[in-house]
């Protein structure tokens, strides 16, 4: 999926798995010339723990109203919606998500690490990682 972003401010968009639990919430801050337009080239999955997880991208915050964001070409609203859909997320999920609104970041006490890279060395040295904080803890 691809974010593009006409005009300064600060977005921030959260992504949801089909539960409606927000797993990565990522700020974006545009400045320069209202004529330009940054874009964001993002996968629409996580992997964590327990394998694979689909996601759903919501905006739920911009702080200038006259900024234009688009999902892939379409209003976030509208492809919150269809990604809600097509994820399987329930129809009280997908109605937030297209309002907007979804459930705040866990704080990683305890769950799943997600990844939006594909970077598998990225992937071995976070396992490696956590591993490591493990060992101490017993």
């Amino acid at each position: 999926m691809e974010i593009a972003i006409a005009g300064e401010g600060e977005l921030v968009i959260k992504f949801i798995d089909q539960q409606g639990r927000t797993l990565v919430q990522e700020k974006l801050v545009v400045s320069g010339s209202p004529t330009m337009e940054a874009r964001r080239a993002i996968v629409l999955f996580a992997e964590t723990a327990s394998g694979r997880v689909s996601l759903a991208p919501v905006l739920v915050r911009q702080s200038n109203p006259r900024q234009r964001v688009t999902f892939d070409g379409e209003k976030p609203s509208r492809f919150a919606r269809k990604r809600c859909d097509e994820i399987g997320c329930t129809n009280d999920v997908a109605g937030e998500a297209e309002r907007g609104c979804a459930s705040p970041l866990a704080d990683g006490g305890g769950g799943a690490a997600v990844l939006l890279s594909e970077d598998q060395a990225l992937a071995k040295l976070i396992r490696a990682v956590g591993r490591s904080e493990a060992d101490r803890s017993e």
